[in-house]
């Protein structure tokens, strides 16, 4: 159950959507451009709201793979890879542009899907774990 909420975060992080004058992208795209293509846009990836979703990325990436994932890594995922997400959110609801706002939902949900799953506490004979 970890393993699907933590892909589940990073795919739909993937999809958030959102546009500025005349050009519009999705997360993965501008991701694959930044990785891939040679130009200037590769210093953009000294700008804090480019380096912390991109680091937050490769933290839940990690997390898929371990066997017991840490919750810090995840939670720390979940922050940075927010940041941009609750940005995209307010310049949403702010410029009235419902295509950017609603493309963040699926993160949000994915965001409280993942909190529950890693905030469960197990019970076991009776005791409570951890």
């Amino acid at each position: 159950m970890q393993r699907l909420a933590l892909i589940w975060l990073f795919t739909s992080f993937l999809f958030c959507y959102f546009e500025w004058s005349d050009q519009s992208a999705f997360v993965y795209e501008v991701a694959y451009q930044l990785l891939f293509e040679k130009s200037e846009k590769a210093n953009a990836f000294s700008h804090p709201l480019v380096l912390l979703p991109f680091l937050g990325q490769l933290l839940v990436l990690i997390s898929v793979f371990l066997p017991k994932p840490k919750r810090w890594m995840v939670f720390s995922g979940m922050a940075m890879m927010g940041l941009l997400v609750l940005v995209l959110l307010i310049v949403g609801v702010v410029g009235k542009n419902w295509r950017i706002a609603v493309a963040t939902l699926p993160f949000f949900g994915a965001v409280v899907w993942c909190w529950r799953v890693f905030r469960m506490k197990k019970e076991v004979n009776g005791m409570v774990t951890g």
